[in-house]
């Protein structure tokens, strides 16, 4: 057989017999059995965030509860405010860094090509690994929620409605978030690196967002203050607030409006991040870098 055959018979798109659904269950179901196999890091895990809300706990008492009630939250408890930033936060990371961690590794241990040449579509394997990103990380968030509420006896408002609520909320966060996890995963796939990247925009958009304090602390720095509000993050933490602090539901004006801009960024981020993770899958396979690292 001469070369010019092989380059062919390369070139060949080779048919696809199973549905994407078939694949994203398969990527979801692999990588929901590591999780599972790690044991010992699901318990750490899981005391690290046992820890986590001891320490917000006594950071409060260094919060001045006047700068909540100006915030427009009323006189709620700060560890009430702290742990729905927190929690929120977490999740938020937990699936969006996920994606672009999933390529990281991929690359790293030199199962990308593997995968590429495989008859599983990278759009199945980025919505399996994104799906088992969610399942995890809801584990800790829910771990957490109810860890301050019936252990640390923290105040949220928790009723039918309120919880149908939230999780609207938190599910227009994450989709406002997944253009720029796979833009992110696109930017990996080129340059092989991007996790401190991911790093560094979570740690200014939890920031910018007000996890840990109420943003009128930022309306003395203008420069601060107007890149907070212009982050999804800062509007779908206000949703989360008013809805387990001071009982707000989907039918409630302010978290109307919180979630329009949530739609408004969802709808401007991820066809961007689609075309440039098209972009970068294309460009490593017309480069022939899919195996370097």
């Amino acid at each position: 057989m001469n070369v010019e055959r092989l380059v062919e018979l390369f070139k060949e798109e080779t048919p696809r017999l199973s549905s994407d659904i078939t694949h994203v269950w398969a990527v979801f179901w692999a990588n929901l059995k590591i999780f599972l196999s790690y044991r010992s890091w699901v318990i750490t895990e899981t005391l690290s965030t046992v820890a986590s809300i001891a320490m917000y706990s006594f950071m409060g008492l260094q919060v001045d509860a006047k700068r909540i009630v100006e915030a427009g939250y009323g006189n709620v408890d700060w560890l009430a405010f702290a742990l729905v930033g927190v929690t929120t936060a977490n999740y938020l990371w937990m699936c969006i860094g996920r994606i672009s961690y999933a390529v990281q590794d991929e690359i790293s241990e030199g199962t990308l090509e593997p995968i590429i040449s495989s008859l599983i579509r990278m759009k199945s394997y980025i919505i399996g690994q994104s799906i088992r990103s969610f399942l995890v990380s809801g584990y800790f968030m829910l771990g957490a929620l109810l860890l301050g509420v019936f252990v640390m006896k923290v105040p949220l408002i928790m009723t039918f409605e309120t919880v149908v609520s939230f999780i609207v909320v938190l599910l227009m966060m994450v989709a406002s978030y997944v253009g720029i996890g796979i833009t992110a995963a696109g930017i990996i796939l080129v340059y092989k690196k991007g996790k401190q990247l991911t790093f560094l925009f979570a740690s200014i958009t939890e920031f910018l967002g007000g996890v840990l304090f109420p943003l009128n602390y930022l309306k003395d720095y203008p420069l601060l203050w107007t890149s907070a509000w212009l982050m999804p993050y800062t509007y779908a933490l206000d949703a989360a607030r008013k809805i387990f602090l001071n009982g707000a539901t989907l039918t409630s004006p302010i978290v109307l409006n919180n979630l329009l801009v949530l739609a408004i960024y969802t709808l401007a981020f991820i066809p961007i991040g689609l075309r440039v993770f098209e972009w970068s899958y294309n460009r490593i396979r017309e480069e022939g870098t899919v195996a370097t690292y």
